[in-house]
């Protein structure tokens, strides 16, 4: 056993590598490869006992030899030349074996031909291709595969070739073409988009163009997208220039400032006065929103921490002196360095005195910022508390319409009666102290006016409000509600929510007529009762929703997969087929004058006038030049009954609808063609142009993986492989 672990111990590298077709062979070569590299000299073993561990030492040397003179070959070979795989051409009539003795005699400018490369030859690509693959870091993350998306072209429009004066266009009209095809200027972590450099390109296209185009790039500077060019876009807008084409400093209308980077705004020496020279300088601000890149999904604080940065007095006093009336304002705790007195008499000054929209983010009941007054300091009377200062706070704001709550506790039921009743707008993004009671108890007096309600990520909220919406807020248009929550560190997952149950089973919601939106997402821990009551509710009340256009509901029933397939089934047919708009799509043929007359030349006129994936309506269609048979011999091949009044849908006629409708983010249509439903009376309303329902049992997670998150980036290694390669034993050599 000894001697056998020595052997091993002393074993030499074994290579099967096969000699390669393009050069010589190793015995050939050995000779003056030996002289040029002499071998390693190695020290003398001792002598066997036996014969067989003699024979087994030659085989040995024999093996060590072969390897050494393999390895310095490739070496050499490597040295002297780079070896080319690719074939001859069928006219030069020379033999595959030769393409290194080609590539030596062949000029450096010569084209590079492209053939098709050997089997063994390919093999042995594949294996440096391989080798050269850098290897992933133990527990590093796994790379997407990004797989190239095929290019969507344009359906192509016949025309006349009339190119439209654009430069005749008036400024506002060319403003808005601007504005809307540049949006947005950087994304949700403020990388600039390239449609900055496209706004810049059209400002020197077309003198035309410029004051639009820079309008359209200047009236939200993206400051903080511009890393390389920060500085000099902010001298930019503070610097004077002599008679220049284009006034800057009236461009911009809003300001977005990552609070967190305020110190490299320009440099750590000038930022805070630079930044009180771009206040000053800006005549025409609207709107400022000074945050923190944390305040979004999923709202957990940061893992190191920053220099705080306060709002200087400075900012504000600059504000009071530049003469701007601003229209929106963003308030952070974080930044926040004085009491709500202060706040208070911030908001009695002009530029914050027209204010119609404030963001309070991150206030909790429990943050004072020494807001409280001693008993001597009020006389011995009752301590106000943190709600009751911030409700004088907003009193002193006449035209206040919208407010927002992010992160804030103290969106409770201490502030919230405090609040001003002629609100327009409210969100409640992830307060946790917000209940239904609590907002019910608000909505009764202070909905009247409400147009918009947005409340996404509070845990503490249920749907039972819902029951006197339709009352208490008559002119709601648009409801928004997200209900997935996030854990409050990276590590836990105490993402549940804090009710018991989402609609218990006899509330009954109610819903405002005026409603054009309604979006509710990840409805969750509910009964299957209630949810059929919470589903009955908008489709009894769909003849009192004529303004409704946008419906979304995503919800989660916990039953039975099988039950839970006929529920999505059933609901799903009946979202789709009340609310869903039934409107043909726009007839291709009418999109250029030249369209339309070589569709006319060509004597379809009639017979494609309907031909879409329903039928025309009942009313009776204008008589027309050519004759009306080919649309009469249709007809009967898209429906199953004799006339129009005795006219049914079945399942063929629902799943020819659903196609192109599924286009448009709504349900597959194998959902939708599993009923009949044309027996039961329901009220068709038919005006939403989205309808998107979906039932199934997934929990919602803050991190959503699927296949793509555990594939590899790296190369399967048969990219290369034809199939034409010869199969031994089931497997291509």
């Amino acid at each position: 056993m000894v001697l056998l672990r020595e052997l091993k111990r002393k074993r030499a590298a074994v290579s099967y590598k096969e000699a390669s077709s393009d050069t010589d062979s190793a015995a050939d070569s050995a000779h003056s490869d030996a002289e040029e590299y002499p071998p390693e000299t190695h020290q003398a073993r001792p002598q066997r006992r036996s014969a067989r561990h003699a024979a087994h030492e030659q085989v040995e040397a024999t093996n060590e030899h072969q390897a050494s003179v393999s390895r310095t070959s490739r070496s050499k070979r490597r040295r002297k030349r780079m070896v080319s795989y690719r074939e001859l051409s069928d006219n030069d009539g020379s033999d595959v074996n030769h393409v290194d003795k080609y590539e030596e005699d062949a000029s450096p400018s010569m084209p590079q031909l492209k053939t098709k490369a050997c089997p063994q030859v390919k093999a042995q690509k594949k294996v440096s291709r391989r080798r050269s693959q850098p290897k992933r870091a133990l527990g590093a993350p796994l790379k997407h595969k990004t797989t190239p998306k095929p290019a969507t072209l344009a359906p192509k429009i016949l025309s006349d070739g009339k190119i439209p004066k654009w430069s005749t266009l008036p400024y506002q009209v060319l403003l808005d073409i601007f504005v809307y095809a540049s949006y947005p200027l950087h994304d949700d972590n403020f990388f600039p988009t390239p449609d900055i450099s496209w706004l810049a390109q059209m400002a020197r296209m077309c003198s035309t163009f410029t004051a639009p185009a820079l309008a359209a790039l200047y009236r939200n500077p993206p400051i903080f997208a511009l890393k390389a060019k920060r500085k000099a876009l902010v001298h930019h807008l503070i610097s004077p220039v002599a008679a220049p084409l284009v006034n800057y400093t009236v461009l911009p209308k809003r300001l977005e400032l990552d609070a967190t980077k305020m110190s490299h705004l320009t440099d750590p020496t000038h930022s805070a006065s630079d930044l009180i020279s771009l206040i000053s300088s800006l005549k025409t601000l609207k709107d400022i929103d000074i945050f923190d890149s944390y305040d979004r999904p999923p709202y957990r604080p940061r893992s190191k921490s920053i220099r705080r940065w306060y709002y200087p007095s400075d900012l504000i006093d600059a504000l009071r002196q530049s003469g701007v009336r601003l229209k929106s304002w963003r308030w952070h705790s974080a930044f926040l360095s004085h009491d709500f007195l202060w706040m208070k008499e911030v908001h009695t000054a002009n530029a914050f005195r027209n204010l119609r929209h404030i963001i309070f983010t991150k206030f909790s009941f429990t943050h004072s910022h020494a807001n409280e007054l001693s008993d001597g300091e009020n006389g011995g009377d009752k301590v106000p508390t943190s709600e009751e200062l911030l409700a004088s706070a907003l009193a002193v704001l006449p035209d206040l319409e919208a407010l927002t709550f992010v992160s804030s506790t103290m969106a409770n039921s201490h502030l919230l009666p405090l609040l001003p009743e002629n609100l327009v707008s409210l969100k409640f993004i992830n307060c946790d102290e917000l209940t239904s009671d609590i907002l019910q108890a608000f909505l009764v007096t202070h909905g009247k006016h409400l147009e918009e309600l947005e409340l996404n990520h509070n845990r503490s909220l249920d749907l039972s409000f819902l029951v006197d919406l339709k009352s208490s807020c008559p002119r709601l248009e648009v409801l928004r509600m997200d209900l997935n929550f996030f854990s409050s560190l990276a590590l836990s997952r105490d993402s549940d929510p804090n009710y018991e149950e989402l609609l218990r089973e006899g509330e009954i919601p109610s819903w405002p007529s005026r409603l054009r939106i309604v979006d509710m997402k990840n409805l969750r821990r509910w009964t299957p009762v209630a949810a059929k009551a919470f589903f009955s509710s908008l489709i009894d009340s769909a003849e009192s929703l004529p303004h409704l256009r946008e419906l979304t509901i995503l919800a989660m029933v916990d039953i039975n997969w099988r039950e839970r397939a006929t529920f999505r089934s059933e609901w799903t047919a009946k979202f789709h087929t009340v609310f869903l708009s039934k409107a043909a799509p726009p007839n291709p043929h009418l999109a250029s004058f030249r369209a339309f007359r070589e569709w006319k030349a060509s004597g379809q006129f009639v017979e494609e006038k309907h031909d879409s994936f329903i039928d025309a309506d009942d009313k009776e269609q204008p008589e027309e030049d050519d004759s009306d048979v080919p649309l009469i011999l249709r007809r009967p091949q898209c429906v199953t009954g004799k006339s129009k009044s005795n006219e049914k849908w079945n399942t063929q006629r629902l799943r020819t609808r659903a196609r192109p409708l599924s286009s448009r983010g709504e349900t597959p249509d194998e959902y939708v063609d599993t009923l009949a439903i044309d027996s039961e009376n329901l009220f068709i309303q038919g005006q939403c142009e989205k309808v998107a329902f979906r039932v199934d049992n997934f929990r919602p997670r803050e991190d959503i993986f699927d296949e793509r998150d555990f594939l590899d980036s790296e190369p399967s290694g048969d990219e290369d492989w034809n199939g034409d390669d010869e199969v031994v034993d089931g497997y291509a050599w």
